[in-house]
């Protein structure tokens, strides 16, 4: 049997005050651990991570008309320039059913007829490329507005107070309105987000 010095640990065993402190460390990790699972156990649970915002993407700026319409569909609605709308640029990705804010404005809807977006909160909708007013379904959109450009959201975008759809509002011209010659903003600059 080894003898043990003042310290306890065995003297004539070269290797002995390194097992000596290898197994006072591996017991100590264990009691660490025992503990801290314990601590775990009696903790309170992790705050839930916060809500995820409700996006959809696919929607487009129509080079024909201007305006912003939905192109996540086989066809591409009808456009007040002739035919189908066609998309150019990015592809914008926009919040809905979100609450409204100083800088976010809610109750812009997608046309069901002519796939375009446009203003719901006013008694009439509007006027529609296919003929009579727009005609919402789908998701209300929260749209921001005054707010900084950035390298990934678009300023310029107006609502046209004469057919009430959301167009590009960064050219020299402004347009084709269904109501008859060109869009004509009013409001908020809206800054909207795309990838």
């Amino acid at each position: 049997m080894d003898q043990l010095n003042e310290s306890g640990i065995p003297s004539n065993n070269p290797g002995g005050r390194r097992t000596f402190l290898r197994g006072a460390l591996g017991a100590t990790a264990v009691g660490l651990a025992g503990a801290m699972g314990t601590a775990r156990a009696n903790a309170a649970p992790a705050p839930a991570p916060a809500k995820i915002r409700s996006t959809q993407n696919n929607w487009r700026f129509c080079q024909k008309c201007f305006v912003m319409y939905f192109w996540g569909y086989p066809t591409d609605g009808v456009c007040p320039a002739g035919g189908a709308h066609s998309a150019q640029g990015y592809n914008f990705i926009l919040p809905y059913d979100v609450p409204e804010t100083s800088t976010a404005q809610r109750n812009w809807r997608f046309c069901q007829k002519c796939f375009s977006m446009y203003f719901w909160g006013y008694p009439t909708d509007g006027v529609c490329p296919s003929g009579g007013a727009h005609s919402a379904q789908g998701y209300n959109f929260v749209l921001p507005h005054d707010v900084p450009e950035t390298p990934t959201a678009q300023r310029n975008w107006r609502f046209c107070q004469k057919c009430f759809s959301m167009y590009f509002w960064g050219y020299p011209t402004d347009g084709v309105c269904p109501s008859g010659g060109a869009h004509s903003a009013q409001g908020y600059n809206f800054v909207l987000p795309h990838s």
